[in-house]
């Protein structure tokens, strides 16, 4: 009998890979965005959080919503900072990130299982109606947060991808257990300190790259990277890449009273043949389409990988 998707994680906290150092946060901390993603309790689905009110503003023409949407945003890779080459990332050496990998878009908590149906379809045809679903005033930043997440969980996938944007644990679970299986490890950045606002991501410092993991994540097979995007409530665009290389990297950070240690997970791309000319990679690397390129990923953001397999 078939039964509903659930993901077994192995690993409820943070992995650390080939010997990279520990989280500087105090053992027995709670993380509460991977406690929602990694409920053992609900198999991935987080529940307890106050139903959304839904209040009415003033309608509009679809045309007028879609130019209130972020324009200097096409595709989900304009939201990525913190391009490297792999052959840079070296033990002792400095190097420049924005904003202590910090998300610049707050976290929240997931629309509560009992209300997601309810929630309109995340197309820019419906941004109006999701402003309205949150009661969001249209001339408010958080409206042009909406248009623009709507545009890009509403648009088709990536070449070579398969995406789904993904607004309850549910939602996310399903597409991991449908692109990797059922059995799969969670990775995210930690550590990142608050030193800097998160109202902006124009802040560049340099850190001191202490240690690295490279490439012992099943290295050129497929992971899913879900990247938290500005929204009302927990929202994630997550999307199946292969020809990939998970690396964790311990920054310690600089010009602080108490260094702060912030272990990064970065994606490496062995292959960009397929990503838009335009990808701004290819700019801040100064590199040719098609050579390997890598980044960071802020702190809300997730990596999944199939679970490693152990002997025995």
């Amino acid at each position: 009998m078939a039964s509903s998707v659930t993901i077994l994680f192995l690993l409820l906290s943070i992995i650390s890979m080939g010997g990279a150092l520990a989280s500087s946060k105090p053992s027995g901390s709670s993380d509460p965005l991977i406690g929602e993603v990694c409920s053992t309790q609900s198999h991935l689905v987080c529940t307890n959080y106050d139903d959304v009110q839904a209040t009415s503003i003033a309608a509009d023409q679809v045309a007028t919503a879609a130019s209130m949407r972020d324009a200097s945003i096409q595709t989900i890779n304009d939201l990525q900072e913190d391009f490297f080459l792999e052959s840079s990332l070296v033990e002792g050496r400095k190097i420049a990130i924005h904003n202590n990998l910090n998300d610049p878009a707050p976290s929240r908590p997931f629309v509560p299982s009992s209300a997601v149906s309810s929630l309109p379809e995340l197309t820019t045809y419906n941004a109006l109606d999701i402003m309205s679903y949150f009661g969001v005033a249209r001339d408010s930043s958080m409206a042009t947060a909406i248009v623009t997440a709507a545009y890009l969980c509403g648009g088709a996938a990536l070449p070579g991808e398969a995406k789904s944007c993904a607004a309850s644990t549910k939602a996310l679970a399903a597409f991991v257990a449908s692109e990797l299986g059922n059995n799969v490890s969670i990775y995210a950045t930690k550590g990142a300190p608050t030193t800097y606002s998160t109202s902006t991501s124009h802040v560049k410092a340099p850190v001191t790259i202490l240690k690295v993991a490279k490439g012992s994540v099943e290295e050129g097979r497929k992971i899913v990277v879900c990247h938290h995007l500005a929204f009302p409530s927990a929202l994630y665009y997550c999307h199946a890449v292969t020809g990939t290389k998970v690396i964790q990297a311990t920054l310690k950070t600089e010009g602080r009273l108490r260094a702060a240690y912030i272990k990064a997970m970065a994606v490496c791309h062995l292959n960009t043949e397929l990503w838009l000319s335009r990808h701004p990679a290819f700019k801040a690397l100064n590199i040719a389409r098609g050579d390997e390129a890598c980044h960071f990923l802020v702190e809300n953001d997730l990596v999944f990988t199939r679970a490693l397999q152990t002997s025995g």
